[in-house]
């Protein structure tokens, strides 16, 4: 008899739901300097933007320890659980996912660890565990909760504008950034989080309006011939923006079935920083 759980890491912002979507997750540490924080429990959201906004310092994040996912497991493996899928955030931004491979290994003959690598992050992360939790109390077999979560990795995409792009190249986390540092101040760029899971610089263009229209025309063109798409608007510190673009795209995009708001979680702030506007689909029926 299979007993699955799911679980994910707190780039998916799953504490951000507004409920308990009863996910646990391995949480990364937001470094502020000399003072280590823990993301969702020593700082959340709304504070961890305030505090960005009013200082110099770039925080810099340290990925979740092994030994937080070995007690994690060992949990599991005490209840009975036979099988836990992990969805983790792009093994592209973080090593998370391939510490939990190397668990997959070492725990083969007490758990089966199975690592889904969601080749995204934020929500949309979040989303595709949030989607494995509800067909496991659904009580759906293992291998089509597996499948499915990959075709929602297969079928997704996303695109967001940078106020400044100081964060994500001081962490290299922007792939390709050395062409256009120089440039940082004056462009606001439309960044891809591509399929494989990189971020990677779309278009230059000069000013937030003007970037934020390109960016929803990219996006609109990409989901105008699918039947249904889940949608994601995301940001840090835009959320009166934010809402506009969720009535626009409900407007304008017929075949969104569902948009959801969601602010950014830290441990992606600190990449990213202040200012961000993102949104990103699953197409669910083509």
């Amino acid at each position: 008899m299979q007993k699955i759980a799911v679980i994910s890491d707190v780039n998916a912002g799953l504490d951000y739901l507004g409920y308990d979507p009863q996910i646990p997750v391995l949480r990364s540490i937001i470094n502020f300097g000399e003072e280590h924080l823990i993301d969702g429990i020593d700082i959340k959201a709304d504070e961890f933007y305030q505090r960005l906004q009013n200082t110099d310092l770039i925080p810099s994040t340290s990925a979740p320890t092994i030994g937080e996912a070995m007690n994690l497991l060992d949990r599991y493996i005490s209840e009975g659980y036979t099988d836990v899928i992990m969805v983790s955030i792009s093994y592209q931004l973080s090593s998370i996912g391939q510490m939990m491979e190397t668990l997959a290994q070492e725990y083969a003959d007490k758990i089966k660890i199975h690592v889904i690598d969601s080749k995204t992050a934020t929500y949309l992360q979040g989303y595709i565990a949030v989607s494995a939790k509800k067909m496991v109390d659904q009580g759906k077999p293992l291998q089509e909760i597996l499948d499915y979560c990959h075709y929602l990795v297969d079928n997704k995409h996303a695109y967001f504008v940078v106020d400044d792009l100081t964060y994500l190249v001081k962490n290299g986390r922007l792939s390709g950034a050395s062409g256009f540092v120089g440039t940082l101040l004056k462009i606001k760029p439309i960044l891809e989080l591509t399929k494989e899971g990189k971020i990677v610089s779309k278009e230059k263009i000069r000013t937030h309006s003007k970037a934020v229209e390109l960016a929803l025309d990219l996006f609109k063109a990409e989901i105008k011939d699918a039947k249904k798409v889940k949608v994601m608007v995301l940001h840090t510190v835009r959320e009166a923006e934010a809402k506009e673009l969720v009535k626009r795209i409900q407007n304008e995009c017929k075949n969104a079935v569902d948009i959801e708001l969601h602010m950014v979680t830290p441990a992606v702030g600190a990449h990213i920083g202040c200012g961000i506007i993102g949104f990103g689909y699953f197409i669910l029926e083509k």
